[in-house]
């Protein structure tokens, strides 16, 4: 996976666009991000390439559209399981 997991970074105003399945395979995608560079396999210049994207969930990048993510799909409807 390693530098197949980088995102780039979208700005609020472009995601309140997007339908909500692609917001919530973004979701899933940045979930599949690393923890932290400190604990990745990845070496320093495969990291440095990737440099304006997100990679890892320690990257405060990761917190912020994580954050924007979960705001949007919360005003979104969505359909209950109850009966």
């Amino acid at each position: 996976m390693g530098l197949k997991r980088a995102m780039d970074v979208i700005p609020l105003s472009e995601l309140q666009d997007l339908p909500t399945g692609a917001l919530l395979a973004r979701l899933k995608r940045l979930r599949w991000c690393e923890d932290a560079s400190d604990w990745s396999d990845l070496s320093k210049e495969e990291i440095a390439s990737v440099d304006g994207q997100i990679l890892f969930k320690s990257d405060p990048r990761w917190h912020q559209a994580y954050a924007d993510l979960k705001a949007i799909l919360q005003s979104r409807e969505h359909l209950s399981n109850k009966p």
